[in-house]
């Protein structure tokens, strides 16, 4: 029965899922205590040319505000990087950087080409146990349910987008409707290996972290990471 319903009523289902488990300030959160370890998982949302889209720009800020409201201690940026000529976590870890946030505090999953891969992959690869998933209002029930079933401790973090034309949130809902079934079929039925695998990789070390990054990335910071004796 509980199938059918979800597949029925999908985005009533991950609303279910996730309600009672979303944020929409920092105040929400507890903030951490010594050792304690919350990352937040940031999903990619497009590009400008080589700057994040205005959606994508509102997800970051959020995330660089828990980050120094001290809700998380991590930042994990996952988008697409198909191609070398679009590369989503690279723009989206230097905007946390340039917005003063130590790159050691900043991961890059260049493989989250979709909610789902980026939740698997920030359990398996990046071994995140406990996170925020931080998107926006209209993705943050999917994004929920979707890092709740590959095993993360999750709570959501839901990003406004009430400052966009009201035509670009319904289509974004509308758009939403068909991605929520796929996700709750991914998550409940098939359980599909992400498209892009990897060896794990510990965040919270800083060497790793450095050693993970695209090598471009990697020379222009050689010197932050330098002095963290990687």
């Amino acid at each position: 029965m509980v199938f059918v319903v979800a597949g029925l009523l999908p985005r009533p289902t991950t609303w279910v899922l996730a309600r009672g488990d979303i944020a929409h300030r920092p105040a929400d959160l507890d903030k951490l205590d010594t050792g304690d370890r919350r990352a937040a998982i940031v999903f990619g949302a497009g590009l400008d040319g080589e700057r994040p889209s205005p959606l994508l720009a509102d997800r970051i800020d959020a995330a660089v505000e828990l980050l120094n409201e001290d809700r998380v201690d991590l930042l994990v940026m996952s988008g697409d990087n198909t191609t070398e000529y679009y590369d989503e976590p690279t723009v989206m870890r230097s905007s946390a950087v340039e917005a003063g946030i130590p790159p050691e505090l900043v991961a890059a999953d260049y493989a989250g080409r979709r909610t789902w891969d980026s939740c698997v992959r920030a359990r398996e690869v990046f071994g995140i146990e406990e996170a925020v998933v931080v998107t926006s209002a209209f993705h943050v029930d999917r994004a929920v349910a979707s890092c709740r079933a590959a095993g993360i401790d999750v709570v959501g973090y839901s990003v406004s987008d009430g400052r966009f034309e009201a035509t670009d949130r319904m289509v974004w809902r509308v758009r939403e409707l068909a991605a929520t079934g796929r996700a709750l079929l991914d998550a409940w039925v098939l359980r599909p290996e992400p498209a892009v695998g990897g060896s794990r990789i510990d965040p919270y070390e800083p060497c790793e972290l450095y050693a993970s990054l695209a090598p471009s990335v990697a020379r222009e910071q050689a010197q932050e990471f330098g002095a963290l004796g990687c």
